[in-house]
């Protein structure tokens, strides 16, 4: 076994089969390039299997160590196959083309291993699917009835001002609050109290209305939604300081029922209905029809304003398909939902609501990120805490950043 760091790599010869197997265990960081350094010369018509069952976590830095060593195989006319990926590694892999050195010597493009498929509702086989994008059994006995309210659409983005410079450090600062839900309006204002008083400063708060246009990037504090968050750290090099825990967006991809048993590949050229297009919604839509093999680029889109709009156009036959945050298709009326299915739905795990701070105040990061991690330490934040309807908020991790930055970077221009 080789080892260094925070990889470590058992290789197994089969000269019968004519492979060598590499298991990597561990993370795959800067670290790596000793590690890989190490790997036995690879045997003449062998080929090089890649398991990455145990690996926790590829950073970019790691990514580029692993790009190393497959270009040097590729050069050498040596196949290379991954097996195992877990839904992270996959997704970085998939969104930073690095899929393209998987297959047989000599073929361009070749995919990776597919996760397992996962049966169907009512036995019907199950589609053959990439290992981030699956249906997912809910642990509920029925879905709650809900009344249907339509979601406000992601900001529409301007055109970036020049920042303010700000005259001394007790200058007022302003926090932006991109709700998840209306239920959460009351919590946000009592939050927005207790950072007063513990950070000592004054903090006035804007609640972002459906619809409304903002400039983002002139807020000293931002909650915002994924689509906005990526703008701010790319554009304004805003500070990602904290994401609430088990917040995910995702999108289902539905059709009528009477399309149910179509895939995603026979709407070549379909009319598709969503929301807004300044959205994480919009962005996994098209990236999920992508990794089918369906040109996104090659769909017409109609930008609703809302999901319950969009929904009625796909009732109406006025487009074929329909783009929605999971959540929300799922806490639909099933009255609402009728005459509709699930072709497709998302579980990347990667797009959501951040806390991000200006740089203008990135003196407040430490402070700022201890006040969020610790809210559920005393009375008052557990008090926040479920006000907001939340567990607690964790740290954004650098290598789901960056896939959201490569996806978000994909489709905008």
């Amino acid at each position: 076994m080789t080892g260094k760091a925070n990889l470590y790599i058992d290789n197994v010869v089969d000269s019968e089969a004519k492979t060598l197997t590499l298991l990597l265990k561990g993370d795959i960081d800067v670290t790596a390039g000793e590690v890989f350094d190490t790997l036995p010369e690879v045997l003449a018509d062998h080929k090089v299997i890649l398991n990455f069952e145990e690996v926790v976590r590829v950073n970019s830095m790691g990514l580029a160590q692993l790009m190393r060593c497959l270009e040097s195989w590729k050069k050498s006319g040596t196949a290379t196959e991954a097996i195992n990926l877990n839904r992270m590694v996959s997704m970085l892999f998939k969104m930073t083309g690095l899929n393209r050195y998987f297959g047989g010597a000599g073929q361009d493009i070749a995919d990776v291993e597919p996760a397992e498929a996962v049966p169907a509702k009512g036995g019907k086989p199950a589609r053959n699917r990439s290992p981030q994008f699956r249906r997912v059994k809910r642990n509920r006995g029925t879905d709650a009835d809900t009344e249907e309210t339509p979601v406000a659409s992601a900001a529409s983005e301007k055109p970036a001002a020049k920042p303010v410079e700000l005259a001394s450090d007790t200058d007022k600062m302003t926090f932006s609050v991109s709700l998840q839900n209306n239920q959460q309006l009351t919590g946000w204002y009592f939050l927005n109290t207790l950072l007063q008083r513990r950070l000592d400063r004054t903090i006035s708060m804007d609640i972002t209305q459906f619809g409304q246009e903002v400039a983002l990037h002139e807020n000293a504090i931002v909650f915002a939604k994924p689509f906005d968050a990526c703008s701010l750290i790319a554009n304004h090099n805003y500070i990602p300081i904290a994401r609430p825990a088990n917040d995910s967006v995702e999108v289902s991809i539905v059709v009528r029922t009477e399309d149910s048993e179509k895939s995603i590949k026979d709407f070549e050229g379909a009319a598709v209905a969503t929301s807004a297009k300044e959205s994480f919604v919009f962005l996994l839509g098209r990236f999920f029809c992508d990794e089918y093999e369906l040109d996104s680029s090659a769909l017409s889109y109609q930008f609703t304003g809302n999901q319950l709009t969009a929904m009625r156009r796909l009732l109406e036959k006025d487009v074929d398909m329909l783009f929605m945050l999971k959540e929300n298709y799922h806490l639909l009326l099933e009255l609402s939902r009728a005459g509709t299915n699930v072709l497709e739905e998302s579980e990347t795990g990667i797009a959501y609501h951040m806390l991000l701070l200006s740089p203008r105040f990135a003196d407040l990061q430490t402070q700022l990120t201890n006040e969020f991690f610790n809210l559920q330490d005393d009375a008052q934040g557990s008090r926040v805490l479920k006000d907001l309807g939340m567990e607690s908020w964790c740290k954004p991790e650098d290598d789901e950043i960056a896939m959201l930055q490569m996806l978000y970077g994909r489709y905008v221009k």
